[in-house]
């Protein structure tokens, strides 16, 4: 008989993004392995979380999905229509003003009615709650308490050791900080992508559990890239193509090192500075056309924007490399890498990493020999670097154990977790 685990995640497909593809792609292979799944969910009208309806065709039928219905931040948008209407940053600021952890957590009440009579009417094996929201964390304790199952927090990005996440005064980030440490402490299972939030959950929390943890990164579908394997890439004679891929945000992955560099090289080597592109498929928080004219860069800016997923790989498969930002000016950005990150490994083209030269992404690229780390604020070494691989000077990458991020691979890890906590809960 298999195996049954409710997963609680407010994010699923049709909803699309980085964030969807953890818990999905859990779903489509651990089906595969003994275990049947029941996702609650939430259903979040409008257009503020991209679609892409083509993941929930890989969700099996056998998966019940149960979608709780929810409204964004009402009040806030009453408050500041007009502010919020003009800037992305500021609706993201805001929102960290008025809610901590996150502006979703008023689903939990809602979700609540369907995770109780889930667990009174049918039998589970285990829990798996997935954060972020960062708010869903405080129903593990509850779960424990009242159903005493094995609950597991899966944690796909840190908490406040998050750089993407705003704090709009030092005293909202103290506070959140001492809400997550007060949600992580109880919690018996854990599953974590980066091995540095873990150690800070060891310095921080008395008795921390550690080996009740395992770390599990994010990931690729390898089955999306077989896809792609029989079209033939462009070959891009008169250009240069470097893609940045997912979400820009403007205040920690801004790609403005990325165009000084292009400009610096373009005024060194007018011809052969020209030919650098920047090639972008995602949503962008800042308007990239009025930067790349601040930088002369108007020319050099292809922009495809959100796309579905596969689409998006397809894009990517047709540039010569790959970049990706954390602003190394802010201390948390060595707590992250970035999801679009491991499906670049599966694409096997040389990486641009402007990041912390010694953090969690820095040791990814570093690990796999899959491309170059080099500071955001060292924009010389970015445009020699342009500078060589634009004329052909492309080091070697070997793409070392990439199939480690393999999600099929991750989704054994998942169960065979699940079954060390259903034994030792």
């Amino acid at each position: 008989m298999d195996r049954r685990a409710l997963i609680i995640t407010y994010y699923f497909p049709p909803l699309g993004g980085g964030g969807v593809q953890r818990m999905a792609k859990l779903v489509k292979f651990a089906s595969g392995m003994g275990w049947r799944f029941t996702v609650i969910t939430a259903d979040e009208p409008g257009d503020i979380i991209a679609r892409d309806p083509s993941l929930i065709e890989e969700i099996p039928q056998s998966t019940n999905i149960i979608r709780v219905p929810f409204s964004l931040l009402p009040n806030v948008k009453k408050r500041s229509a007009s502010l919020m209407s003009k800037s992305s940053f500021w609706k993201r600021y805001l929102s960290a003003f008025f809610y901590l952890p996150d502006s979703r957590k008023k689903w939990l009440a809602l979700a609540w009615k369907s995770i109780e009579q889930e667990l009174k009417t049918e039998k589970y094996d285990v829990v798996l709650v997935s954060i972020p929201p960062y708010s869903l964390s405080f129903l593990v304790r509850r779960i424990q308490e009242q159903f005493r199952l094995p609950v597991i927090l899966d944690m796909r990005d840190p908490w406040s050791l998050n750089p993407y996440k705003i704090y709009p005064t030092p005293l909202h980030r103290y506070l959140d900080q001492r809400l997550e440490l007060k949600a992580v402490r109880p919690v018996k299972f854990g599953i974590h992508a980066y091995r540095r939030a873990l150690d800070f959950y060891r310095r921080e929390i008395p008795d921390f559990a550690q080996a009740k943890w395992k770390v599990i990164p994010n990931g690729f579908d390898a089955d999306d890239f077989n896809e792609l394997a029989g079209e033939t890439q462009i070959a891009h004679k008169e250009t240069f193509d470097i893609a940045f891929s997912g979400t820009i945000y403007s205040h920690i992955n801004h790609p403005t090192p990325l165009f000084k560099a292009m400009a610096e090289f373009k005024a060194a080597n007018p011809v052969q500075g020209a030919k650098v592109r920047f090639v972008f498929t995602g949503k962008a928080h800042i308007d990239l056309k009025k930067l790349a004219a601040k930088f002369g860069l108007e020319n050099q800016l292809i922009l495809h924007g959100y796309l579905p997923h596969k689409d998006s790989l397809r894009v990517l498969k047709q540039v010569d490399a790959l970049c990706f930002i954390l602003d190394d000016r802010c201390k948390r950005s060595v707590f992250t890498v970035g999801g679009k990150v491991y499906e670049y490994l599966a694409l096997k083209k040389p990486i641009l990493a402007l990041v912390p030269e010694k953090g969690e992404a820095a040791d990814v690229i570093r690990q796999t020999a899959s491309g170059v780390v080099i500071s955001p604020q060292k924009i010389k070494e970015i445009s020699a670097t342009l500078s060589a691989w634009a004329s052909g000077n492309i080091p070697q990458f070997s793409f070392n154990g990439i199939e480690n991020y393999r999600r099929e691979k991750q989704a054994k890890e998942f169960v065979d977790f699940f079954e060390q906590a259903i034994k030792e809960n």
